[in-house]
This record gives structure tokens, C-alpha cells and sequence, in this order.
């Protein structure tokens, strides 16, 4: 006689599968139904994407592995192209003084009509759209405005040289701040002391104990993560930090937690782009290699896809962007094994370069359905824009 084990037994034990395992418990009607559950696929999406927000109202009529496979199928659509699925376009004498930024794209809809919206500032200073804009000034101050008045919310002081770098974690709760005198440690806000000061009081922050740091970057799937690289020559070293806040005595403290370091190999250069995607494993570019490594130090994969030296990167948690010498290369972030690991896509070449002009690109960026650069021509810019014609 068949055993058959309650539900709430075998919805413990699928939780443990992947997608693939998941589709594949579907072998009876008892685990059909235990496998098709909103509670699985829910689970599934949540380890894969931040929708903890995205409830049954947005979902309507559709299932949760409706939404799951339609976002999965939503990135491997870029992931699968081939540069002759793209149309491309560029749009000369932008003149944009900062980096671009997608105002739509990647966002976790059922629709299949979605739009790739970006926004920048136009040559007369004019900030295009923003919802919340945090500025770094070569005073050492940092800036927060909210929309649409730009109103200026707080002003603090943090660091008596320019800042240099100034990222905000992933579910905005941290700020990181680093000065452009090197030896002056880096320093680690608490977004919401920014947002609502108090009177009389100086805004929570801490002080993260590693000066020379020349490159930082938050953690997508684990938020409080923040690795550092910094730079004492001959030494290179890669730091990571859970950051946690804690109340004692009636007050708010920041704790930093010091959770894996490495040295870089003396033959290897000091890298000027890095990134982060799990919380464990750390990539970044070195000459024309790009390197994906775990936070402890072990050489997880290396690619060779360009020929001279990458000049300008890009990641999110679903794709890493290089560019070298007018071209751009796609890789994709796939589950599988102890840790994740890149997949190299495809190359799109620089069919807008003009040979008689000296021009590089400034930045580059993707969402679901495009791909946009920022390349510098001598005194102008240009959007160079590639979108999947679907």
C-alpha cells in the first residue's frame, strides 16, 4: 500500500527544491497539488527577487508560479538574444552631467507591454525625474531632497574632504560614505537619522574600521552586506561587513560585523569596478579579465571575453555589463552549486563607433528588454540604446 505523507510533511520537504526540482515533484495528483502551492512558488520568487511588497492584488487571476516563470522568462529573453534581435538607436548632444538611471524596467509586473523609461539631467541642470536623489559634494556634505519640491531634508557633515563614493544599500536603510583623503576611515549612516533628524543631535552613523578604501559595494540579496576593497601598497585586500543596529540603553547603536577578508594576489591590479550578488561571492574586473570570487578568497570563475582593457562595468542581481573598446559584453547570474555563477551571453559590437572621432563609454546599464550606454564624444554625449524587438 502506498504511504502517502501528510501536506504540511511534504510542503517542508519541497521547499528545499529549486525550480527545477519543483517541476519535477510533479509525478501524482497528492504532490501536483503540493507543488503548484502559491506557499513554494512565493518562496521560490523571494529568494530570487525583493517583491515581499507584490501581493495577490498584483497578481490578479495569476498563480504565483505564473509570476515566477513569467519574470524568469522576462530575463532570459535578454540573457538568450543575439545581437541581431536588437534595434538600435542613438540620440547625439545629450550633454548629460550625471550617470543615467532607469525610471522603469526589471519591475516585478505581470505585463507583458512594459516600457524601458530612463531619466538623467539635461544640459540646463534640469533634474528629469527622481524619487529620492542622495548627493555626495566635494565639500564633504551629504545631501537628501524629496520630490517634487527638492526640498532639503538634512545636511551633515560627513567628512572634512570631498566625498568620493556614497552608496545606498539595497532596501535603503544604510548610507555608505567615503572621503577622498584616503586616510580617513569610511563611514556607515543610518538612512532613516538622514531622513527624520533630530534636533540638537548628530545623525547615527559609524565609522568602519579599514582606511585606503578605494572601491565599495552593497549586497543585493543580503542588505546589510557591504564589502570594501581597499589599497596599502604592495597590499590589496577585500573586506566584508554585516552591518545591525542594536538597542542598549535607550539608545540606537550600529554594530559592524567584520565577517570575511582576503588578500588580492600581488600580480593582480588593484580593481576600479566590483560588484556583489549573494552575499558571498564578489566580482570584478582586472585588465581585460572579469573574476568572480567568494568573500573568502577562492577563484570561483574567470572570463576572457575581451581582447583590451575593460573600462567600464556594470551589475545588478540578474546581469553584469563590461564594456572594452566600444563594445559590450552580457553576462547572466545563475543559481546553481554552493554559490551562483556568471554565464557569458553574447557580445554587442560598436557599430556606432566613428573611427575619425576619439570617444569612450562613460556608462552603461540594462533592464529586462534594453541595453543603454553613455558614450563621450569630445565635448558632447550620446545615448547609444539597444532594445530587444519583440
Amino acid at each position: 500500500m502506498e504511504i502517502q505523507l501528510p501536506d504540511l510533511a511534504l510542503k517542508q520537504i519541497f521547499s528545499f527544491l529549486d525550480l527545477f526540482g519543483l517541476l519535477q515533484a510533479q509525478v501524482n495528483k497528492h504532490w501536483n497539488r503540493i507543488a503548484e502551492s502559491d506557499f513554494l512558488w512565493r518562496s521560490l520568487s523571494l529568494q530570487r527577487w525583493d517583491c515581499s511588497n507584490f501581493t495577490n492584488q498584483h497578481l490578479g487571476t495569476h498563480t504565483w508560479k505564473k509570476f515566477f516563470l513569467h519574470q524568469r522568462r522576462k530575463e532570459l529573453r535578454l540573457a538568450l538574444a543575439q545581437p541581431h534581435n536588437f534595434i538600435y538607436k542613438v540620440t547625439k548632444n545629450i550633454a548629460y552631467d550625471m550617470e543615467l538611471a532607469y525610471l522603469s524596467g526589471n519591475s516585478l509586473t505581470m505585463d507583458e507591454q512594459e516600457k524601458s523609461i530612463i531619466c538623467g539631467v539635461s544640459p540646463k541642470q534640469e533634474l528629469c525625474a527622481w524619487d529620492v536623489q542622495e548627493v555626495g559634494d566635494a565639500a564633504g556634505n551629504i545631501y537628501t531632497f524629496t520630490l517634487p519640491g527638492l526640498r532639503d531634508v538634512s545636511k551633515v557633515t560627513a567628512s572634512q574632504y570631498g566625498i568620493v563614493f556614497l552608496h545606498c544599500s539595497p532596501d535603503k536603510k544604510w548610507i555608505f560614505a567615503c572621503g577622498t583623503y584616503r586616510r580617513t576611515l569610511p563611514q556607515v549612516f543610518l538612512t532613516e537619522s538622514l531622513l527624520r533628524p533630530s534636533e540638537g543631535s548628530a545623525p547615527l552613523s559609524t565609522c568602519l574600521p579599514h582606511k585606503l578604501c578605494v572601491s565599495a559595494c552593497w549586497t543585493p540579496k543580503v542588505k546589510n552586506r557591504l564589502t570594501l576593497m581597499s589599497q596599502s601598497n604592495p597590499e590589496k585586500e577585500f573586506v566584508t561587513f554585516d552591518l545591525t543596529t542594536k538597542r542598549t540603553g535607550g539608545q540606537t547603536v550600529i554594530q559592524v560585523h567584520k565577517i570575511a577578508s582576503f588578500q588580492l594576489a600581488a600580480h593582480l591590479e588593484s580593481p576600479v569596478w566590483m560588484g556583489a550578488n549573494d552575499g558571498y561571492t564578489i566580482v570584478f574586473t582586472n585588465g581585460p579579465y572579469l573574476l568572480l570570487f567568494s568573500i573568502t578568497g577562492f577563484l570561483l570563475q574567470r572570463f576572457e571575453d575581451h581582447q583590451a582593457a575593460i573600462d567600464n562595468f556594470w551589475v545588478d542581481p540578474r546581469y553584469v555589463l563590461t564594456t572594452s573598446k566600444n563594445s559590450v559584453h552580457v553576462y547572466m547570474w545563475e543559481e546553481g552549486g554552493r554559490h551562483p555563477y556568471l554565464r557569458s551571453c553574447y557580445r554587442l559590437e560598436n557599430i556606432w563607433h566613428d573611427p575619425t572621432t576619439d570617444d569612450c563609454i562613460s556608462s552603461v546599464m540594462c533592464d529586462n528588454a534594453s541595453i543603454v550606454l553613455t558614450v563621450t564624444v569630445s565635448e558632447y554625449s550620446m545615448l547609444v540604446m539597444y532594445s530587444l524587438n519583440t
